[in-house]
């Protein structure tokens, strides 16, 4: 074999510049405990962003050596990234890397990795797609349902975000908005909207709020959040509807992803 081919590496993590451990979280993540959770992200994260691509056969014993972990959990580690649809395995032909057609891209999962890599942009983008067309149903939705439960848990929220903001206190701002906007999603009553709150949560997590289509960690913010509830508890659902879509509007893309109609 001709050096400039044995030189090159057959698979991304063969290089010598790719630490095995590069973007897994810290001990004790939702996600991320141990070996199992660690050899997850790495994958996932690789397949990703394209670092291993469509079809790429992926070789559990070399996968094992690299990363110095055993078969078995080589194993349950591609078994949960089939399960997210990142890969398949087939018999005589092994596991592959699957299109991105077929991915669970509402996985939290997947929505963590594409916004840490290179699709990061396109990411946020659907997502706020995505939470500007149903957030506002969700809330119409829940002003009508009536859950006097679900009023006062929203009121304590604007409560605990109010003293976030005082503080300040970003982390707990942006943990009270996310359970803001995913509690109204659930509450909804439609089992579709429901699902796609893992989404919502994921958004808002990973972002700190702005960047996903909230904004970050102000007064204003709380006004319109005390607005929404006003709202949900009135029974009012179109203005539920209205006083989610301004909470949305803050988003720094707004205007170019729904412009203002042109006037004559």
């Amino acid at each position: 074999m001709p050096a400039s081919e044995s030189a090159a590496p057959r698979y991304p993590w063969d290089s010598p510049d790719i630490d095995p451990m590069r973007g897994v979280r810290k001990p004790g993540g939702p996600r991320g405990r141990g070996l199992h959770g660690q050899l997850v992200q790495q994958l996932g994260q690789m397949i990703v962003a394209g670092e291993v691509g469509y079809e790429r056969p992926l070789v559990p014993e070399e996968i094992g050596q690299r990363f110095e972990v055993s078969r078995t959990v080589v194993r349950e580690s591609l078994r949960v990234l089939e399960a997210k649809g990142l890969v398949s395995a087939r018999p005589n032909v092994g596991t592959r890397v699957r299109p991105v057609a077929d991915w669970n891209l509402l996985d939290p999962d997947i929505i963590e990795w594409r916004a840490s890599g290179p699709q990061r942009d396109a990411m946020r983008r659907e997502l706020f797609e995505l939470r500007w067309g149903i957030e506002p149903l969700a809330a119409h939705m829940a002003a009508c349902r009536n859950h006097p439960d679900v009023v006062r848990r929203l009121a304590e929220i604007v409560v605990i975000m109010q003293h976030a903001v005082a503080e300040p206190d970003p982390a707990s701002f942006t943990r009270a908005d996310a359970e803001f906007h995913v509690l109204l999603l659930q509450v909804a009553g439609n089992r579709l909207l429901e699902h796609l709150s893992g989404a919502v949560a994921s958004a808002l997590q990973m972002s700190g709020g702005h960047a996903a289509g909230c904004e970050h960690l102000s007064e204003s913010s709380v006004a319109l959040h005390a607005r929404l509830v006003d709202a949900v508890a009135a029974g009012d659902g179109d203005g539920a509807a209205s006083a989610m879509r301004s909470l949305l509007a803050v988003h720094p893309e707004v205007e170019r992803l729904f412009p203002a109609p042109r006037e004559g």
